[in-house]
């Protein structure tokens, strides 16, 4: 799962490359801890900037998708 919304949240929470991203983006504002997920997922707000919304799904998405095994990552459609 690259990215998560809720019934209450009111934002996107994703996955950084690694903890280490996910504290200074917490800490200056652009997002905050997301709830019920390990410390390093990050809700990024509705609302906010909606550039650097789409870049952090595209990082989370790009991050999940390199996990997975080389085989199933061939039957997935390239990302626009």
């Amino acid at each position: 799962m690259f990215a998560s919304t809720g019934a209450v949240g009111g934002g996107v929470s994703v996955k950084p490359p690694d903890i280490e991203i996910a504290q200074p983006r917490i800490g200056d504002g652009v997002g905050i801890k997301a709830p019920y997920f390990h410390r390093s997922r990050v809700l990024i707000p509705f609302g906010g900037d909606a550039d650097e919304l789409r870049h952090r799904i595209f990082v989370s998405y790009d991050i999940t998708r390199a996990s997975l095994t080389k085989k199933l990552q061939a039957t997935l459609a390239p990302r626009v």
